[in-house]
């Protein structure tokens, strides 16, 4: 307790609720007749003195008191009296008027104040977390007032408790080591040294410790992180922390158990049961059972035969553990093969979910014995793991190999096609037969021309087709021939020839193979072009416009459409000019007055024409191929020149002057005039006439 004092008008308590002595400490007894009467009547005299009071110059002393939480009731927790210096202890016989300080303040359900006494005892067990605090001030009848604080001292009655008893966390396993995670704080009611002084991660004791360290640590408090909330705890944010990297594979979840504990004794703790499930990345490639796979097959198995089955697994969840199959393409030939157009991948599939290899084309193994596969295992991760393994297949023999017949053509470019002009003895493809059963180049020299055939050992080759102008001729080496001109070729006759080869062998009954050739005649510019007419005739109006078409000129080329021996361009040949006798032109004036368009052959006029100047044009069109020796055509145009009324007469003289004797007889002739278009017309003057006979004559 600490007493201290006052004047009386530094404060105004608010006298709301009045103990008056002898009323047992309980201001809520029961008032009957008039005794309950006189008693309000009282207390409310009482409340206006002690209204008035307040404004005078009466001390207020201060009684500080505490007690702790929990208690049971009728503990005692401290006397009025002692908050009045001891002189006047002895003089304040009255009792007291008791008053709260606040609207909310249950003093009198708390507490039980005897109002002679002034003693305080607690009504029932405290809990500061309700309230920590009380308030209330009491008056004596001299005029002395007391204000007196009760302070409701903490004890560890709380345990730190947390918002959830579990919790949990999804957790990529590829989570870097340093990423935190946000745990929910703890909370306790209790204050200073019993709320919560920290968090501990409690290892299970079942467990084995882990050489490599563990996989988490807490982390609480951290400097310079202020609370998620106002509120918070300066010990939050609670934060796991990954120590190392995470392995779903080896372990799915983590179940961790943090506990939170403060300052008592014993100090009180509480738990948070966290279950880190480690989610699933794709961090782990298919792995195959055996690192290299060997089968066997028969070279007649069909397609869709079974030929072996690989199998990958995947440790991953989902579809990052997902295994798709297939082979890889573009591989090198395998190991004993004579070399094809087709790789190992060509002739095997393997099933996409099963990994069984299958037969996908028909097998040879005097072509290929050995076929090395490399198959794939694909995960279905959005960035998919792959592995590899090689799969080695035999083809076993199966003694039923027709012949081979290969075919290398010498020609330019190696297309199976021979020039027009080739001459008789030319090669045109080398070909060369082979049994699988033997090496024909081993196996001696050639047996000679058998019926049309040549054989090697023990496969005959023949020729059918071509109508005599191919024949096969020894190439002095068993098993090699060349394919030779027999006989001219023209392209324009047959641009195309269909030849057979036929590859028997001697076995019983005999296999045979057969090869069509198409021979193409590839065309030489050895035709002209030839125009459509020797002699081209046409008109055109002297009146029409620079320009304007007046024919078009056809050749046609024999040779290969679409090439240079047949694309054909036209052009004017220069001639002299002709043009009128009797009217005197300038030489430019003769000169050509039509072009031809190189491609269509149109011929057009190039300026304006004059009937009167040139009557007839004659015209020499050339036509010529563009073949590297190119060959050319020429054919000849005749243009009319069609008149138009486009002149006016003209005299040869502007004044004309006659002299004629006075008596000359009728009919004598004096005057002659000419006009060059028309005839002459005007009207005879006075004593004149015009001739009889002739009308450009003037007679008397």
């Amino acid at each position: 307790m600490s007493p201290s004092g006052r004047r009386m008008g530094e404060g105004r308590p608010a006298w709301k609720r009045l103990l008056l002595p002898g009323s047992g400490g309980s201001p809520r007894g029961r008032q009957g007749g008039g005794a309950g009467a006189q008693r309000v009547l009282l207390g409310l005299c009482v409340h206006a003195w002690l209204w008035a009071a307040s404004g005078s110059s009466a001390q207020v002393f201060n009684l500080s008191l505490s007690v702790d939480e929990g208690l049971p009731p009728d503990t005692l927790v401290g006397d009025i009296r002692a908050g009045l210096p001891a002189t006047q202890q002895q003089q304040e016989k009255g009792g007291f008027f008791l008053s709260e300080d606040s609207d909310d303040s249950p003093l009198l359900d708390d507490f039980q104040v005897h109002p002679d006494t002034g003693i305080i005892r607690t009504a029932r067990r405290l809990d500061r977390e309700q309230r920590d605090h009380y308030s209330f001030v009491a008056a004596t009848l001299l005029g002395a007032v007391v204000q007196v604080e009760i302070q409701v001292n903490d004890v560890n009655d709380h345990s730190p408790r947390f918002p959830l008893d579990s919790l949990q966390l999804n957790v990529s396993e590829l989570s870097p080591p340093g990423t935190a995670f946000r745990l929910p704080g703890a909370r306790d009611p209790d204050a200073g040294l019993f709320s919560i002084q920290g968090y501990t991660l409690v290892q299970p004791s079942n467990l084995p410790e882990d050489p490599a360290g563990p996989f988490f640590q807490l982390r609480y408090g951290a400097p310079g992180s202020p609370p998620s909330l106002p509120s918070s705890s300066p010990l939050e944010p609670l934060d796991v922390v990954l120590l190392r990297r995470l392995d779903r594979e080896a372990v799915a979840a983590h179940e961790l158990q943090i506990e939170a504990w403060d300052g008592g004794l014993p100090r009180r703790t509480g738990r948070l049961r966290v279950e880190l499930r480690v989610l699933d990345e794709n961090d782990n490639p298919p792995v195959f059972e055996e690192s290299e796979y060997r089968a066997a097959v028969r070279e007649d198995a069909r397609p869709g035969t079974e030929v072996c089955r690989v199998r990958a697994t995947d440790r991953d969840l989902g579809p990052n553990g997902h295994v798709r199959y297939s082979i890889r393409s573009r591989q090198a030939p395998g190991a004993g093969g004579s070399g094809g157009t087709l790789d190992d991948a060509a002739y095997f599939v393997v099933e996409e979910l099963s990994g069984v290899v299958r037969v996908h084309r028909p097998l040879d193994r005097e072509a290929q014995a050995w076929h090395q596969l490399v198959v794939e295992a694909r995960d279905g991760g959005a960035e998919p793991e792959v592995a590899t393994v090689r799969v080695s297949i035999a083809v076993l023999d199966v003694n039923d190999n027709p012949p081979a017949i290969h075919l290398l053509f010498l020609t330019e470019g190696g297309a199976a096609s021979v020039f027009e002009g080739a001459r008789v003895g030319d090669y045109v493809a080398r070909v060369s037969v082979s049994d699988a059963e033997g090496d024909p180049e081993k196996e001696g020299e050639a047996a000679g021309e058998l019926d049309g055939g040549l054989g090697v050992g023990s496969v005959s080759l023949t020729l059918e087709g071509g109508e005599g102008a191919f024949v096969l001729r020894s190439g002095g080496s068993p098993g090699v021939f060349f394919l030779c001109v027999e006989g001219p070729l023209d392209r324009e006759s047959r641009d195309l020839y269909d030849l057979r080869l036929v590859a028997t062998d001697a076995g019983s009954p005999p296999l045979s193979t057969e090869e069509t050739l198409l021979l193409r005649v590839a065309d030489l510019n050895d035709q002209p072009p030839v125009f459509s007419q020797k002699h081209y005739w046409a008109s055109v109006s002297e009146a029409a416009a620079p320009g304007t078409m007046v024919l078009c000129v056809s050749a046609s080329d024999a040779d290969e459409p679409g090439t240079d021996h047949a694309r054909l361009r036209y052009a004017l040949l220069p001639l002299p000019a002709l043009c009128n006798p009797e009217t005197p032109r300038p030489p430019a004036e003769c000169g050509p007055s039509f072009s031809i368009d190189p491609e269509s052959g149109v011929i057009s006029t190039t300026r304006s024409l004059d009937r009167e100047a040139q009557e007839a044009i004659e015209l020499r069109v050339v036509a010529h191929d563009l073949g590297e020796a190119p060959l050319s055509a020429t054919c000849l145009v005749s243009i009319a020149v069609d008149d138009v009324n486009d002149n006016e007469p003209v005299f040869l003289k502007q004044v004309y002057n006659a002299t004629l004797p006075e008596h000359a007889p009728v009919g004598h002739c004096f005057l002659q005039v000419s006009t060059s278009g028309l005839r002459i017309k005007g009207r005879p003057g006075k004593g004149w006439r015009r001739c009889k006979f002739r009308k450009d004559f003037f007679c008397v």
